[in-house]
């Protein structure tokens, strides 16, 4: 009878297996993205930065993201209170995020959370030597 006790105290005192897992952050990464959606749809490569007013970081990666600009990759920032449709037909749930598209709208690869320009570059420049 003691185990018997011991384990319904134990089923009641745990957290639940939903409040475990409502602890860890998630959010979502377009598998794809409408290039005509987005300024210079005819570049080969397009870098997509999703940001917010309220974001303490967003700025700065916005910032680092300009600074790879060139004839081939295009860099667009897609701030919340300007382009709320956007960020609602991409179900982006976190910002900053930056996404790197290829000239098919194929999202390649992205970044969740702050980014300085070397990482950003490091993804750029390995999804361009890779062959896509």
């Amino acid at each position: 009878m003691a185990a018997l006790a011991a384990a319904w105290a134990y089923q009641r005192l745990r957290p639940s297996s939903a409040n475990r897992t409502s602890q860890i952050p998630t959010y979502t990464v377009p598998t794809r993205l409408q290039r005509w959606d987005f300024s210079h749809p005819n570049s080969k490569w397009l870098l997509v930065v999703f940001t917010s007013k309220t974001c303490s970081t967003c700025a700065a990666v916005a910032t680092a993201a300009q600074q790879l600009a060139n004839d081939s990759l295009a860099v667009t920032e897609v701030e919340y209170s300007r382009h709320q449709a956007l960020h609602n037909r991409y179900d982006i749930s976190a910002v900053p995020l930056t996404v790197l598209v290829d000239n098919t709208g194929l999202v390649i690869a992205s970044l969740a959370g702050p980014a300085t320009a070397t990482e950003l570059a490091d993804i750029y420049n390995s999804a361009r030597t890779s062959g896509r």
